[in-house]
């Protein structure tokens, strides 16, 4: 992910984002305000890689076909992937966000409310 402030990795230049960068993360941001996708990401990051089937971590209240169309949302930014197998798309979360999701949760472990 990024480097920590206090980080001595970071001089300060580490959280200069481009246009497009900050573009980028707004659209993040977005994505995971909407507490349906978060669950999704979630659910997706308890498999570890594994690919899952839209069927198997749909149990979010809301339709199957709705939770397609957030878990095309998250792809389209990246965040996850998908695979077709006939009439069956499976989904995995993109490489890299699993340890991101992971350490941002832990972040507020230390934080203070």
């Amino acid at each position: 992910m990024g480097h920590r402030e206090g980080d001595p990795a970071c001089d300060g230049t580490c959280l200069n984002l481009s246009a497009g960068d900050m573009a980028w993360w707004s659209s993040v941001f977005k994505a995971l305000g909407d507490p349906v996708r978060l669950k999704l990401l979630l659910k997706l990051a308890e498999r570890q890689g594994a690919e899952v089937p839209v069927h198997e971590i749909g149990d979010v209240g809301v339709s199957l076909s709705t939770v397609s169309h957030h878990l095309k949302v998250l792809r389209c930014i990246g965040l996850v992937e998908s695979r077709r197998d006939g009439r069956i798309v499976y989904y995995r979360l993109g490489d890299g966000v699993r340890s991101a999701l992971t350490q941002i949760v832990h972040q507020r472990d230390g934080a203070e409310v």
